[in-house]
C-alpha cells in the first residue's frame, strides 16, 4: 500500500474542484509524519516534497515562510502537484481563524493551523468552520505558558490535533530543550491526537515512544547533504518506534 494511503482520502478518487477535495475529511492514522516545506519558492518546496513522498511521509506542509513569501496560492500549487496527499497550511493564525479555514478550502488544502495562544474566539471560529467544511484544525502551542491547560481547553472547543511546538528562536536560545518537554503532561490532559515538532530523529523517536500520534520534521534535517537518506531514516525510525499511548 502506498504511504500516502495512511492519511489521505482515496488517491483514486477524482475531485471536481479544490473545495470538494478539502471537504473529504482527512483521517488521522498514527503515526502521521509531516514534512515542513519552509522555503521561499514553490519550486523548492515541490522539489523537497517529492523527496518526502519518496521517503514515505504522509502529509505535506505549506510552511509559514512559503505562505509569507508566495501568498495563499502556494497552498493550491502544492495541492495540485500532489493530489493524493493531504496538504496543511501553516498560517500560525492569530486572528480571523474562520477566514483562514475558508482560504485553505478554496485552495484545495485539507488542514490548517491556528495558534493555541490566539484569542479564544479565534480558535473557536477556526474550529466552527473546520467542522462545517471538513478542514482539520490544528492548535499550535508555540509560546503557550501552561501547555496542558491550554491543550485541554482547545480539546473542549473541538480542535482536531494539539501540536506541541518549541520554536526556532527558543531552540537557538536553549538547544537542550525540544517539544517533548511538555509531552507527558499534555498526553495526560487530552484524548485527542497530540503532535510534536521535531528537530531530528532522536526527539521524534522519544515522542512516538511516548504515544505522540503526529510528528513534523523540516529544517535542519532536510538541509543536510543527503535529505532523501535523512528522511528515509526518519520515517523508518518513527514507524518502528511508535507506541500507542497508555492512557
Amino acid at each position: 500500500m502506498p504511504p500516502c494511503l495512511r492519511a489521505s482520502v482515496s488517491p483514486s478518487f477524482v475531485f471536481s474542484s479544490a473545495s470538494e477535495r478539502a471537504m473529504q475529511r482527512v483521517k488521522i492514522t498514527p503515526p502521521v509524519i509531516q514534512i515542513a516545506l519552509d522555503y521561499p519558492t514553490v519550486e523548492e518546496a515541490i522539489a523537497m516534497a517529492r523527496l518526502g513522498v519518496e521517503a514515505g511521509v504522509d502529509w505535506l506542509e505549506v510552511g509559514t515562510p512559503l505562505i509569507v513569501w508566495q501568498g495563499i496560492p502556494a497552498i493550491g500549487r502544492l495541492a495540485k502537484a500532489f493530489p493524493d496527499y493531504p496538504v496543511l497550511a501553516d498560517y500560525k493564525t492569530m486572528d480571523s481563524g474562520g477566514k483562514n479555514v475558508e482560504r485553505t478550502l478554496e485552495q484545495g488544502g485539507h488542514i490548517m493551523t491556528v495558534c493555541a495562544n490566539a484569542p479564544d474566539e479565534t480558535v473557536q471560529s477556526a474550529v466552527a468552520l473546520g467542522k462545517k467544511t471538513g478542514v482539520l484544525v490544528i492548535a499550535d502551542t508555540i509560546g503557550v505558558k501552561d501547555q496542558p491547560a491550554r491543550a485541554r481547553q482547545c480539546q473542549q472547543w473541538g480542535v482536531d490535533i494539539v501540536y506541541l511546538h518549541y520554536g526556532a528562536d527558543q531552540r537557538r536560545a536553549d538547544e537542550s530543550r525540544d517539544s517533548t518537554q511538555w509531552l507527558d503532561e499534555v498526553l495526560a490532559a487530552v484524548s485527542i491526537p497530540v503532535g510534536v515538532g521535531c528537530f531530528g530523529v532522536e526527539d521524534a523517536v522519544r515522542a512516538v515512544q511516548k504515544g505522540a500520534e503526529y510528528v513534523v520534521i523540516g529544517h535542519p534535517l532536510i538541509s543536510r547533504p543527503d535529505p532523501l537518506a535523512e528522511l528515509k531514516r526518519f520515517v523508518e525510525e518513527v514507524r518502528a518506534n511508535y507506541r500507542t499511548r497508555t492512557s
